[in-house]
C-alpha cells in the first residue's frame, strides 16, 4: 500500500494514471492529493477524492478566494435575480464563484459573475466528457473561456447518479471559504450542501427567508440560527469581505518536513 493511501484509492490513481492519454484527447487531466494543484480545502475532508479531473486553470482555486453561491433549480424570479446579482458581486470582489452548474440560481450567479469578468468553477456529478445539464454547454464553455475550469471526482465515461449529486455536495462546500444559499426547500441539494458546509466548519449564509415568500430551507436555516441572514447589499459586501480576508492554514505534509 502507498504511505497514507489506501488500497481503494491507489486503485483510483492508477485507473487515472491507465486512462491518461484517453482524457487528454477531451481536454481532461488529473491531480492527486500530494499535487501542489489539488484544491487545499479538499483536504481537509475526511472523504476526500484520491483523484480530481479537471478541464480548465485549475491553478485559480489555490491562488483565489472561493465562495459557492448556491440555491433551488425552481427558484422565484426574485431568486434568480439576487443569484445572478451574488454572482456579480463575487466576481467584481475577486472571488472564484462556486457551484454545481445546475438550472436556476446556480446557472445565474455563474452568468452574473461571467457578466462582471469573474471567474467560475463548476463540479459535475460525472466525467467531464459530458456536461450536466446538456443546456449549460455553452455556459460551460464560457466558464473555460474566461479563465476558469470544470472539477469532477469521476473518470471520463462515468455517468450522473442519484447520489453522486450529493457526493458532489460535499465538494462545492469544502473547496469553498463561505458558501451563500440564495432560496431553497429545506429538503432539496441545496441544503445538502449547506449541511456540508455546517459540517466542515464553513462560512454559512443565506438570504432572508421573507424576500422570496418563505421558502423553507431558508427559514430553517434562519430560525434555528445556522446561517448569518443577508437583508441588504451591505450584509453580503461584508459577508464577501469576511471570506477575503480569512487566513487559509495549509496543513504539513511529510514531503514539507527537512530532516
Amino acid at each position: 500500500m502507498m504511505f497514507g493511501v489506501s488500497e481503494k484509492d491507489k486503485f483510483k490513481i492508477e485507473y487515472a494514471e491507465r486512462i491518461k492519454e484517453t482524457s487528454a484527447r477531451y481536454g481532461i487531466s488529473y491531480c492527486t492529493i500530494k499535487d501542489d494543484e489539488y484544491p487545499v480545502g479538499l483536504r481537509e475532508l475526511s472523504n476526500c477524492p484520491a483523484v480530481l479531473y479537471y478541464k480548465g486553470n485549475i491553478e485559480i482555486v489555490n491562488r483565489y478566494k472561493n465562495m459557492a453561491v448556491i440555491g433551488s433549480r425552481s427558484a422565484s424570479q426574485t431568486g434568480l435575480e439576487l443569484a445572478y446579482s451574488a454572482g456579480r458581486s463575487a466576481g467584481e470582489i475577486g472571488l472564484n464563484l462556486v457551484n454545481g452548474l445546475a438550472l436556476g440560481c446556480d446557472t445565474w450567479a455563474l452568468k452574473g459573475a461571467l457578466e462582471t469578468g469573474g471567474r467560475c468553477i463548476a463540479i459535475l456529478p460525472c466525467g467531464l466528457e459530458q456536461i450536466q445539464p446538456k443546456s449549460n454547454l455553452k455556459l460551460a464553455q464560457e466558464i473555460l473561456e474566461k479563465g476558469g475550469c470544470l472539477l469532477s471526482e469521476y473518470p471520463i465515461g462515468t455517468e450522473a447518479k442519484k447520489y453522486q449529486y450529493v457526493e458532489r455536495d460535499r465538494l462545492q462546500s469544502g473547496l469553498s471559504q463561505g458558501v451563500l444559499v440564495v432560496e431553497a426547500e429545506e429538503k432539496s441539494g441545496t441544503m445538502h450542501t449547506a449541511d456540508f458546509a455546517l459540517r466542515q466548519f464553513k462560512r454559512l449564509a443565506c438570504y432572508y427567508y421573507k424576500i422570496m415568500g418563505s421558502p423553507s430551507g431558508n427559514r430553517y436555516l434562519e430560525e434555528s440560527g445556522k446561517a448569518k441572514i443577508i437583508k441588504t447589499n451591505q450584509d453580503l459586501v461584508q459577508f464577501m469581505s469576511e471570506i477575503i480576508e480569512e487566513d487559509v492554514f495549509r496543513q504539513v505534509s511529510f514531503d514539507d518536513m527537512i530532516i
